[in-house]
């Protein structure tokens, strides 16, 4: 398992489908509402990346939402964030 150092924190690096994962994207797309999320999906689509959030009650889920959601043969990755927060509130500024 690969630790990724990114503009939003430290993730570890579970998977990475076809070398899904740039850092350069993910810290574009990002948004502070993930902050909340143990697991982070990352996906391209027409060469869009998508960023779903999974905790321990639904990460059992995400092999459907990658079967189901994202296109035949698509580079994905899965993140893992240690330092996740469920209680996390995005503040209004």
């Amino acid at each position: 398992m690969n630790t990724v150092e990114t503009a939003h924190g430290t993730f570890e690096l579970i998977k990475n489908e076809q070398d899904a994962f740039k850092i350069n994207d993910f810290d574009n797309k990002f948004v502070e509402i993930l902050k909340k999320y143990e697991f982070i999906v990352g996906d391209y689509n027409q060469n869009n990346l998508r960023l779903k959030g999974f905790n321990k009650d639904n990460v059992k889920f995400i092999p459907d939402y990658i079967n189901e959601y994202c296109s035949l043969d698509s580079q994905y990755y899965i993140l893992r964030n240690p330092s996740f927060d469920v209680n996390y509130v995005v503040s209004e500024e």
